[in-house]
């Protein structure tokens, strides 16, 4: 089955969906197209401030914009893949609690032999129309009212099919991981189904349920 995984390096629960999704391909026969969809263009939080942020993420989102510009030219410009380049971000993130700074991503430029003058790239506006397109990529098929994680599912007809989702809160086991894809890659055929939901955990996901597969 082919899939569009949509990625901002800043979202905890994206980061574990990422990461049940490298768990489960290795048993199941999926391919998986990797997109960045900045929360910070989609909240329309890119040109503001603390004060008017349409959430209280505001400054993770814009930090996180400035590595998707990095992560989608540096992937245009040589060999480098977005699920690598997404992997050593969110790694550095969420599981070593780095910043999102200049520091950062000229270490990890220079860890995936890049070159380091990709940093620039980092305040590079005209990336900002590609990366709008990508969000309505998403959009289009699964509503505004979506973020990250989302999975777009590509149907036996050819036709397409979204879910913003799964949210999980850690990192499942693999029975458990392939019972959760098993169920979502049936529903995505199922043309009346739109939505399921319920009340979420309080506190923050448990990102580092993650460790073991955050060199993926």
């Amino acid at each position: 089955m082919n899939i569009s995984f949509y990625f901002d390096p800043s979202c905890p629960f994206c980061w574990i969906t990422s990461r049940w999704l490298l768990t489960i391909a290795e048993h199941r026969e999926i391919y998986i197209d990797w997109q960045p969809f900045s929360l910070a263009l989609k909240n329309d939080e890119l040109n503001s401030t603390n004060e008017n942020d349409s959430t209280p993420h505001g400054d993770m989102h814009r930090a996180s914009h400035r590595v998707l510009r990095v992560i989608q030219a540096a992937n245009a410009d040589s060999d480098a893949t977005l699920i690598n380049l997404y992997t050593s971000f969110g790694k550095a993130f969420h599981v070593d609690k780095r910043d999102f700074d200049d520091a950062l991503i000229a270490e990890i430029l220079s860890a995936h032999n890049l070159q380091t003058d990709l940093i620039e790239k980092a305040t590079d506006s005209s990336l900002d129309n590609s990366l709008q397109a990508v969000i309505e990529s998403a959009t289009d098929v699964a509503g505004e009212d979506i973020g990250v994680p989302t999975i777009i599912f590509e149907q036996a007809d050819g036709n397409r099919a979204g879910y913003f989702g799964p949210v999980l809160q850690t990192l499942p086991d693999l029975d458990e991981s392939l019972a959760i894809w098993d169920g979502l890659s049936k529903l995505a055929n199922v043309s009346s189904f739109y939505e399921l939901k319920r009340a979420r955990p309080d506190g923050w996901p448990d990102v580092m349920s993650t460790i073991s597969l955050s060199e993926g």
